[in-house]
């Protein structure tokens, strides 16, 4: 009789989104990591917008609800810088309550429009203000609509666009770290 092999079972990465555009953003980065041949599932859920703290409520009383919850490798939600100080000035404190939940901040500077701005070649180390950042981005994507529609961005950019990017982010190079993106399979990290 042959002997079976295990299969091995995937890395489940949670990430908790604020809205269509981070939840679409978070099925890119699932596509590169299925490019890539990571052996890992994205579970993606919104939580429908509302302030920092209000995203990272939600996404700590989700999981507190899903049995699933214990098989979860990594616990992340993606929440703007722009709307974080005046989140704290308002006694509002979304990292800490993060903490508190067991999850890890990924913070988009300013926002996700300036994220998909710097993945565009040539404009990694652009840093635009938070009202500022969807018109930038027309600029140089026209076409970009929000919500921008998951199989958009997956026709638009590629790992390598998030590799170039965050050379010069380190929450997106954290973001890269966690979900094994950083480098190319093979290389050391």
């Amino acid at each position: 009789m042959r002997r079976r092999h295990p299969i091995e079972p995937r890395r489940v990465v949670f990430i908790g989104c604020e809205g269509e555009s981070e939840q679409a953003f978070a099925r890119f980065l699932g596509d590169c990591c299925d490019a890539e041949g990571l052996h890992l599932h994205l579970h993606v859920k919104s939580m429908h917008g509302g302030d920092s703290l209000s995203v990272v409520e939600q996404a700590g009383r989700y999981l507190a609800r899903r049995r699933w919850k214990r098989d979860v490798d990594d616990r992340l939600v993606l929440l703007d810088r722009d709307h974080m100080p005046d989140d704290l000035r308002a006694g509002r404190d979304a990292e800490g309550a993060a903490r508190s939940h067991g999850l890890d901040v990924i913070v988009q500077n300013p926002n996700l429009e300036g994220v998909l701005l710097r993945l565009h070649s040539g404009h990694e180390r652009r840093q635009v203000a938070a009202r500022d950042a969807s018109a930038e981005l027309r600029k140089v994507w026209p076409e970009y609509g929000k919500p921008p529609p998951a199989d958009r961005l997956i026709e638009r950019f590629a790992t390598s666009d998030l590799r170039r990017a965050a050379r010069h982010d380190g929450r997106l190079r954290r973001l890269l770290d966690v979900l094994g993106l950083r480098s190319p399979r093979g290389e050391s990290r």
